[in-house]
Order: C-alpha cells, then sequence, then structure tokens
C-alpha cells in the first residue's frame, strides 16, 4: 500500500517516536537515526527523511484514516484522529501479534500538567505520570497536554482536550 504524504512531519514524529524504541529492539529503526530525529523535532528542524517507511503502521493506518476522509494527505486532523483515537484500537491488536508491546505505555493519553520543571508532572485518566522526556521545552502549569510512553508529545488547546476526553472524538 502506497502511503500518503505528511504534511506536518514533526507532529507526526511527536507522536511516532515514543514507539521508536520497540522498532529499535526489534532491528526495525536504527537507534541513531531515532535520536536524530528526536533531536530535529526538539530543535525544530526540517524534516527531509520519507519517514513513512520507518513508521510504517502508522503511516498506512493515517493513510487509511484519510483516504477514508477524502483527503490526499496525512494533516494534522489525520495526525491526531489516528493517535488520540484510532491507535489504541491499533495497538490492542498489535498487541496479540507482537508481545513486545506495553498497552499500558503504548496509549496515548490526554493530561493536565500539575507541575512543569525537570519533570514534568501529569494527571490523566489513568492517574498522576512523571515525565521525563518533554518533547516541548516551554510548559506550564494547567497546560493541556498528550502523552506517548514518558514523553509529552504535543501541547493541545483544553477544548481539544474536552473533546478527546468526553467523546473519544476530534
Amino acid at each position: 500500500m502506497e502511503t500518503l504524504p505528511i504534511a506536518n512531519k514533526k507532529l507526526f514524529l511527536q507522536y511516532a517516536i515514543p514507539c521508536g524504541q520497540v522498532l529499535v529492539k526489534r532491528g526495525t529503526l536504527d537507534s541513531k537515526l531515532l535520536e536524530s530525529l528526536r533531536k530535529d523535532v526538539v530543535s525544530d528542524k526540517d524534516i527531509d527523511l520519507d519517514i513513512s517507511s520507518l513508521f510504517p503502521v502508522a503511516s498506512k493506518m493515517c493513510t487509511i484514516i484519510a483516504k477514508n476522509m477524502g483527503r490526499d494527505i496525512i494533516d494534522d486532523d489525520i495526525i491526531r484522529r489516528y493517535f488520540l483515537i484510532e491507535h489504541e484500537k491499533a495497538i490492542r491488536w498489535r498487541a496479540q501479534i507482537f508481545p513486545d508491546i506495553s498497552l499500558k505505555e503504548c496509549f496515548v493519553y490526554v493530561g493536565k500538567v500539575i507541575k512543569a520543571d525537570e519533570k514534568t508532572i501529569v494527571k490523566t485518566q489513568n492517574g498522576e505520570r512523571v515525565l521525563d522526556n518533554n518533547l516541548w521545552t516551554e510548559l506550564k502549569k494547567g497546560d493541556f497536554i498528550t502523552t506517548h510512553y514518558d514523553y509529552v508529545a504535543e501541547r493541545i488547546p483544553p477544548e481539544l482536550a474536552r473533546k478527546v476526553l468526553e467523546k473519544g472524538m476530534i
């Protein structure tokens, strides 16, 4: 299946990079390349690589969602729909095939920052979490964010947080 182009590679990687360690352990992604991508995201550099080949499942899932919505590109809405809504279903299914997937860690959670300094403390629907890996450098108490593994993937508006938490829809 051909994947559609990803319009916002940085946003896609903010959600996909946390899965990267699983791919490194499986031998399908180079650890140095993963670290280089993480640094590029943190420093807001342009990403010139074909990242769909590095994260094939997420890229294909986003492509399916985009095509079902009549779109010809993977835009921010598609990325968020996959990682915030559809990702959990995909992970539950893939965990039956790949026992190295930690469901609790791999799910993407919406949370509210209750402390932001060296470590970020976030309250999620799954309890409080201490997050070490912050892809955002400027978080403050009260911000709504998404978490994936121990990463802060994205700061999101309160209305999006509410929609995802209440309805599971974007």
